[in-house]
């Protein structure tokens, strides 16, 4: 029992360690660079020892591009291919120790070489706790691994161009609330990272805005070659009868709405627009409801005036 018991509790503690030891964090999430061929531009990124135990982390860079439709950087492997911006990347050491619970400036040089063409590339700076190396002797990705996404843009002749593709409308025709799924495609058709603006506003009957969103809060970009789908929800679903007629109340609209989705881009500009019809039954029901109590109430009102009119009367 006793022998079980120990095998249990270092079970445990080979689980907790790697969890414990490993432990890190890095940021920026992404940096964009601006510059000029043969220009040299140094930056840092910030990697903290979230552990409680020293640490040495291993840089790298990895080449990416941009997922199918999501936006999301599919990765590619080092041996693959790590042309054009993972070799502009330079490190002065590509290791870094760290105490515990410390956080350390790490730097890098983005040398830009001369002869090539304008416009954007990308990469990732890779922070580790195993090397590269061992990595593929294994076979497998047994370390942790983060990245800080690198956007370069080479200056002279970028075109900057996004086409909006489609704004879809939402299946059901009939709302009750502005919960209304959107969903839209964006293709760079230039050769620099574009990262636009995105707001849907909302619009009834009678032209009122009835509400205005912003569709990409967290900045996304558009790849150079790519299409990228953006999509939500206008408005989060309430908990409750009454949160859901607050909130009718709040953005009330009945009838035809109409939906503009504006992006825009630097002095671009491109809309679409859907609409559907509004039908806040659940409103309305509160509204036809207090309108008969206002009623029965004045009803009452009148048939006691009428009453004590009468008494006075000597009726």
């Amino acid at each position: 029992m006793n022998r079980l018991l120990k095998i249990l509790i270092c079970s445990a503690i080979l689980v907790w360690i790697p969890q414990s030891v490993f432990a890190f964090a890095v940021s920026p999430a992404s940096i964009d660079i601006y510059g000029a061929r043969n220009e040299v531009i140094e930056r840092t990124v910030t990697v903290v020892n979230t552990s409680v135990a020293e640490q040495t982390y291993y840089l790298a860079t990895l080449k990416f591009v941009a997922g199918k439709s999501s936006g999301s950087p599919e990765f590619i492997p080092y041996e693959t291919d790590h042309s054009g911006l993972p070799e502009w990347i330079s490190f002065p050491v590509n290791t870094v120790t760290i105490p515990a619970r410390t956080k350390v400036d790490v730097p890098f040089k983005v040398s830009i070489p001369s002869g090539i063409e304008s416009g954007s590339y990308f990469a990732a700076v890779t922070i580790s706790t195993t090397p590269s190396e061992v990595v593929a002797t294994n076979g497998a990705s047994i370390e942790a691994k983060t990245a800080v996404l690198l956007f370069v843009t080479v200056s002279g002749e970028t075109i900057e161009k996004l086409a909006l593709l489609d704004f879809v409308t939402p299946d059901d025709q009939i709302q009750t609330l502005h919960d209304v799924s959107y969903a839209f495609r964006l293709q760079n058709q230039g050769n620099v990272v574009v990262k636009p603006t995105a707001t849907i506003t909302v619009k009834d009957i009678f032209n009122r805005t009835v509400l205005v969103k912003n569709v990409n809060t967290e900045e996304g970009r558009v790849l150079p070659g790519s299409t990228r789908t953006f999509s939500g929800e206008l408005e989060t679903v309430p908990d409750g009868f009454l949160e859901t007629v607050f909130k009718q109340f709040k953005l009330f609209a009945v009838g035809p709405v109409k939906a503009t989705l504006s992006v825009q881009y630097g002095v671009n500009e491109q809309t679409a627009e859907i609409s559907y019809w509004m039908f806040p039954w659940q409103l309305l029901i509160c509204m036809a409801v207090d309108v008969m109590i206002l009623i029965l109430i004045w009803k009452g009102i009148v048939k006691l005036k009428r009453r004590l009119a009468t008494i006075r009367t000597g009726g």
